[in-house]
């Protein structure tokens, strides 16, 4: 009986004893190789960069200008605003009633080469990419809005050429569409977002009673004194 007992003791200080040694054990490290959602292994190179690699001097000029008694919009691609990117992967742009074709703003942020690729595949996609279907002059600075125009320019450098595209829209008739996606990506990447109905709004002041109220009413009183 007391061997039986020794023994079944002895049984459970052995499992004890392993699931303690097992509790112990340092946890397998982790997997920390990147892969897509289904678990297959994330490609070596983006696949924005493995159709084709964007021109080395690839560039792009932008620029959205507003002619005088223009109707005020709230699509950014419809608002006065100046977008450049260079070939070093910088994007400039700002939005403002001030600037013009001329114009260089400050930098917004840095595009990253898949970014680049995108921008350089869109251009193709929308049309801007053949030079021999550019309508702008040699030098666009010499553009100006007419009244109530809009006026969009897109310059584009890449293989040691340059070329340009000019969009017109009338009043609130829409730009042309591959234009306006074009500026309209080219916002999204600088974080220019579109503008809401209340920011359009005048801004008023209360200052309060008119401080020349009182001056008034004895103005008044005075006159009615004096009538006979």
């Amino acid at each position: 009986m007391r061997s039986r007992l020794a023994r079944a003791a002895r049984r459970v200080a052995a499992a004890a004893l392993a699931a303690l040694t097992a509790c112990a054990s340092p946890a397998p490290a982790p997997d920390d190789r990147v892969g897509t959602v289904d678990g297959t292994p994330a490609p070596a190179v983006s696949p924005a960069l493995g159709d084709e690699r964007f021109p080395a001097d690839f560039s792009i000029d932008a620029t959205v200008l507003l002619g005088r008694k223009a109707p005020p919009m709230l699509a950014v691609q419809d608002r006065q605003s100046k977008y450049v990117v260079l070939p070093d992967g910088s994007l400039h742009a700002d939005l403002s009633p001030f600037i013009d074709v001329s114009t260089r703003p400050g930098r917004s942020r840095w595009l990253y080469d898949d970014q680049m690729q995108y921008l350089w595949a869109l251009c193709g996609d929308l049309g801007f990419g053949d030079e021999a279907r550019a309508n702008g002059p040699a030098n666009p600075d010499t553009l100006r809005p007419a009244a109530g125009e809009r006026l969009a320019i897109l310059t584009i450098r890449a293989g040691g050429r340059t070329w340009s595209y000019v969009r017109r829209a009338i009043g609130e008739e829409p730009m042309d569409a591959a234009m306006a996606r074009m500026v309209r990506t080219l916002a999204i990447l600088a974080w220019l977002p579109d503008l809401r109905p209340e920011e359009v709004l005048p801004e008023r002041y209360d200052f309060g009673p008119d401080p020349y109220a009182v001056y008034r009413e004895i103005r008044e009183r005075s006159a009615r004194r004096g009538r006979p």
